[in-house]
């Protein structure tokens, strides 16, 4: 829905920045705020704070600074900060929905061991993320078959015994979720050998990623020193792809 829309970016040290927010806010546009630091412009107070003024029934407007604007129901906002650890007041966490996207070691460790499987062993992987879509459709399926009997339960209005087509649905139902559930036990068995496999590889995975944590705090040293996650997955597997093999076999 954003896409279709766009989305205006706003930075605070644009001179004209309050300007594209009052815009936004009564055009109904979706507004980026960038950037942003551990505090939050006080001007926008109100209109975190939803505290509206009702014009009419249909018609609401919000104080920004000296000035009322009309507020629009479709407006957006939405901020986001470059810092990776900030630290927000407890005023500031009930005014808006703090959502982290900071990698964490354990996640990083996990695409790192897929890059280097993905290159030592392209079918394991291969195998692997197969057999992930098969259980989890698998799961899908299941719940939508339940769901499925219990809409027709509740809306069955004869005797259950009687009502033929519910009885063909169970049966039908039966038998699909036996299949599905072989399918299922299936798939969960061969992810256990292949996860066994791919353990070989995890402490490869496991230093990758405590390299990485190790670069980002290097910007605690200087501010010039900053690394980019895709950056360092790109380098992780050009690393991979022109290592030299090594003639021991112990991993």
């Amino acid at each position: 829905m954003h896409s279709k829309r766009g989305i205006v970016i706003a930075d605070l040290k644009d001179k004209d920045y309050m300007k594209k927010v009052e815009a936004c806010i009564s055009a109904g546009k979706v507004l980026l705020l960038q950037d942003i630091g551990e505090t939050l412009d006080p001007s926008l107070d109100n209109l975190l704070n939803k505290s509206f003024i009702t014009i009419s029934k249909k018609q609401k407007s919000v104080r920004i600074g000296d000035k009322e604007i009309d507020y629009h129901k479709d407006f957006f906002l939405y901020i986001t900060t470059r810092m990776p650890n900030p630290h927000y007041t407890p005023e500031i966490s009930t005014k808006v929905t703090v959502v982290n996207f900071t990698v964490k070691e354990s996640g990083l460790e996990e695409q790192c061991l897929g890059l280097v499987i993905s290159s030592e062993l392209p079918t394991l992987e291969i195998q692997k993320n197969e057999k992930l879509m098969t259980i989890s459709k698998g799961k899908n399926l299941l719940l939508e078959l339940e769901d499925s009997i219990l809409r027709r339960l509740v809306d069955s209005k004869i005797n259950l015994l009687e009502d033929v087509e519910l009885v063909n649905t169970l049966g039908i139902s039966k038998e699909t979720s036996a299949t599905v559930g072989t399918d299922i036990e299936l798939a969960e068995s061969t992810m256990r050998r292949i996860n066994d496999q791919r353990e070989v590889y995890r402490n490869c995975g496991r230093k990758a990623a405590a390299l990485f944590f190790v670069l980002s705090d290097l910007s605690k040293i200087d501010p010039m020193y900053q690394f980019s996650l895709k950056w360092y997955k790109e380098l992780f597997s050009e690393s991979i792809a022109t290592s030299k093999e090594t003639v021991s076999q112990d991993r």
